[in-house]
């Protein structure tokens, strides 16, 4: 057999023209001339320019393809992202001060970089300092030299915490580390919770700013509470009042352009638009109507008011995709914000100005940590550069032994029990399910097994579903009787084996997927030090048989000793 299979990834045009006029005399020997002129050839050589296209698309990944296989690996083009700090005041003000939404912030030696307070509301500075702090463990008390409120109404204040961060992956601010309350004495001496409108901390799981709502000073005293909900305690380096949040952003007021609609396709008008932020959005109006931003027009139609943004300026469609500007409408941009990325990172340590502040507002403070998170927009290159890196890097958890062994090893976490179910998934517990892996975790707080499966997320193998959940718990209640052995009193024997039982039938020890008979309970109980013998058992109710998640634990136990001796 001699048929040639091509290449189809390498061959060109002239070579399909070539194949398809030397297969003429084997189908249509009647057509003779395969001279350029015979319309034939001409449609041969449409026909080969057709599929030239579709072997180009054949052997070609385009960026669209990058995008999805960056995705598989968790990694999507991003927008620019405004660098952010903490502006750690050197002095307190002297008199109480509303700081507007938006103030502006000058740092000293980068007076070219725009910053701003990183808050939607303002803030209320008061003049008071930091003077003791009292407790530990899981309570904190702070005392002021006055009043946080202003003298009628309420208000929102900052205060700083330096965070040394729990070891382990950083925490996001969307899944706090750990549930923080706060609380201020009221008059009446009882306290009182303070809502928090922002919490940069995330937990107090970082250095960070948090904003209360405090009432005013009439109503509020001088020492305020903090009560942390930790697997670990935080470490807190320090706190401060009046910690302003900042943000490199640039705000631009809107502006009508100077050219108006010409009437003509893809129509551009020159515009700054790197950096742009999604908050505020850019809106582009025409005729005072509101246009609708598009990444591209492949999907507008002649009548869609659609634009689409690219470096330097701004495209209106062509009438056939998208619509265009009528001539002489006046087209205008709504205010926008932008960020210069990278730039805005600053070193530690540089003196901050608040003009909105006065005289209390010259050198102001200074930023302990570095202004960081600064970043242009990462295209669809940097995305699969990215998810390269993430699948090189990736260190996947492959057996069931090294999956438990990775929870328990968690930093920060003190995860104190974990086993993992192959094959199991709670919504469907009388079957195997494959590709389904069930991380049974202790403790299991719902905050605690989401902190969890996130820090394994990176970890799991890909194509698999990696369930991380909490044991079902079955409770019993076990009434006893038990005979010591001579030489032990009763009151030992009776000691001994409800250690026994509650240590056996504990979380932290009770097996998984396990039952409990009397007989097992009775096993337990014997093997006490200083029983000689359990002569009676009851226990309500007796699960002979559990869910594979599923472990028995005692409730109450009551073991007395046989014959009612002591």
């Amino acid at each position: 057999m001699s048929d040639v299979v091509p290449a189809l990834d390498t061959i060109e045009f002239g070579q399909l023209v070539e194949l398809a006029r030397g297969a003429i005399p084997r189908y249509a020997p009647d057509w003779t001339d395969h001279n350029l002129h015979d319309p034939g050839m001409t449609i041969v050589d449409l026909l080969a320019w057709i599929v030239d296209q579709q072997v180009y698309r054949t052997g070609r990944v385009g960026g669209r393809h990058r995008r999805a296989f960056a995705a598989l690996l968790g990694r999507r083009p991003e927008g620019p992202a405004p660098a952010r700090g903490l502006i750690w005041p050197a002095r307190p003000v002297r008199t109480g001060t509303f700081l507007p939404p938006g103030s502006a912030m000058t740092c000293g030696p980068h007076r070219d970089l725009r910053f701003a307070l990183d808050r939607p509301e303002a803030l209320y500075l008061p003049p008071v300092t930091l003077t003791r702090i009292t407790g530990d463990g899981a309570v904190r008390h702070l005392d002021f030299d006055g009043p946080l409120g202003p003298p009628a109404g309420g208000a929102q204040i900052a205060l700083g915490f330096d965070v040394v961060p729990p070891p382990g992956p950083a925490v996001s601010a969307e899944q706090p580390w750990a549930p923080v309350r706060y609380a201020y004495r009221t008059a009446a001496h009882t306290w009182a919770g303070l809502p928090v409108r922002y919490d940069g901390t995330a937990g107090m799981a970082r250095t960070g700013a948090v904003v209360l709502a405090v009432p005013p000073a009439a109503a509020a005293t001088t020492r305020l509470r903090v009560s942390f909900d930790f697997p670990l305690l935080p470490r807190i380096a320090g706190i401060s009042v009046n910690v302003l949040p900042v943000v490199q952003r640039e705000h631009v007021q809107g502006l009508q352009f100077t050219s108006a609609g010409t009437g003509q396709p893809d129509q551009v008008v020159d515009l700054d638009t790197d950096g742009l932020l999604p908050e505020p959005a850019l809106t582009i109006e025409v005729d005072g109507e509101p246009w609708q931003e598009r990444g591209d027009f492949s999907r507008s139609g002649p009548r869609d008011p659609h634009y689409v943004v690219e470096p330097g300026r701004i495209r209106f469609g062509n009438g056939v995709n998208g619509r265009r500007p009528r001539p002489g409408a006046p087209i205008q941009h709504t205010g926008y914000a932008r960020t210069a990325g990278a730039e805005g990172n600053l070193r530690a340590g540089l003196t901050w100005s608040v003009p909105a502040l006065g005289p209390d507002g010259r050198e102001y403070g200074r930023n302990r940590q570095a202004v960081a998170g600064g970043r242009g927009a990462a295209g669809d290159r940097e995305s699969v550069i990215m998810a390269r890196d993430a699948a090189v890097g990736r260190v996947a958890v492959l057996t069931d032994d090294e999956l438990a062994a990775a929870a328990r090893s968690l930093p920060g976490m003190a995860v104190e029990r974990a086993e993992v179910i192959a094959g199991f998934d709670h919504r469907l517990p009388g079957r195997r399910v494959d590709g389904v892996r069930t991380l049974v975790v202790v403790p299991h707080a719902a905050r605690y097994l989401a902190e969890v499966a996130d820090r394994l997320e990176p970890r799991r193998v890909l194509g698999e579903r990696l369930v991380v959940r909490g044991p079902v718990v079955v409770t019993v209640d076990l009434w006893l009787t038990v005979t010591p052995e001579p030489g032990v009193t009763a009151a030992d024997a009776v000691a001994a084996a409800e250690r026994a039982l509650g240590d056996r039938l504990s979380p932290a020890r009770a097996p998984l997927g396990r039952g409990l008979t009397v007989a097992d309970v009775r096993t337990i109980a014997a093997t006490a030090p200083g029983v000689a013998d359990v002569p009676g058992v009851r226990m309500a109710p007796e699960p002979r048989t559990v869910r594979p998640d599923a472990m028995v634990v005692a409730g109450r136990i009551r073991v007395t000793p046989a014959g009612g001796g002591r």
